[in-house]
């Protein structure tokens, strides 16, 4: 073998070396003395390298280091990043429902206040009429029985109304506008607050041979606002 093609040799023999050392024993290849590479070639292919090539075998090994250890702490650096990222994303959406917990707690708590105020709250004489005010709220949605659509009619203290001009209902009460209402005590209990959407809170404390099931007479001050008022429907809740 020439000179030249001992040295091509070597300095395939030396690439192929590097190159498999490192895929093999990855950083701890890079450990290995330059001297070790200088004996294997040389006693592969004869003492053929000079001092100037191996000093740039030597350069090219330390090259060949520096950009491994590079390469790990680049994926260290990587790592510990992504880690943080994830890290900081777990604890903003621990954060976040946290906090949507705390305001669904806020929330339940004051519809329940809201609804215990309703509960409490007197029913007293008032004009009855359909208003906006009285659409079902949160509270009553979340805490009342809804009893579902009723067929509402409207009737007076009179005679043809009432069976008699007394006004006193079946509980012993004086039928008033704004408060009393007849119902069936089969499906509402005489005593309960209703709510009925569109007109309020009422009191069932009649009854009546035609209110029966899903049907409720309102109480009114006169024939003439019964008539008026004709025949309705309307969501109603039993909130007690």
């Amino acid at each position: 073998m020439s000179i030249s093609l001992r040295k091509h040799a070597a300095m395939f023999l030396a690439a192929t070396f590097t190159v498999g050392s490192m895929a093999t024993f990855g950083a701890a290849a890079l450990e290995q003395p330059t001297a070790v590479l200088s004996s294997t070639l040389n006693h592969s292919v004869g003492t053929v390298l000079t001092s100037a090539e191996i000093s740039n075998a030597q350069q090219a090994m330390a090259k060949a280091k520096a950009s491994a250890l590079k390469a790990q702490q680049d994926a260290a650096k990587k790592a510990q990043e992504d880690a943080a990222k994830k890290a900081k994303a777990e604890a903003a959406k621990k954060a976040a429902e946290e906090a949507a917990k705390k305001e669904a707690e806020i929330k339940a708590a004051a519809t329940k206040t809201a609804y215990n105020q309703l509960v409490a709250s007197a029913a007293t004489a008032r004009p009855v009429a359909y208003s906006t005010t009285y659409l079902a709220s949160d509270a009553i949605k979340a805490n009342a029985t809804a009893l579902g659509n009723y067929k509402l009619t409207f009737y007076d203290p009179c005679v043809e109304c009432n069976g008699n001009n007394l006004a006193l209902t079946a509980t012993g009460t004086t039928l008033t506008e704004g408060r009393t209402i007849a119902v069936d005590p089969s499906v509402i209990p005489l005593g309960s607050r209703v709510f009925i959407e569109g007109y309020g809170v009422f009191i069932a404390e009649d009854t009546g041979e035609a209110i029966k099931g899903n049907k409720i007479d309102i109480a009114v001050s006169t024939h003439e606002r019964a008539n008026e008022l004709g025949v309705q429907y309307a969501n109603v809740y039993l909130l007690k």
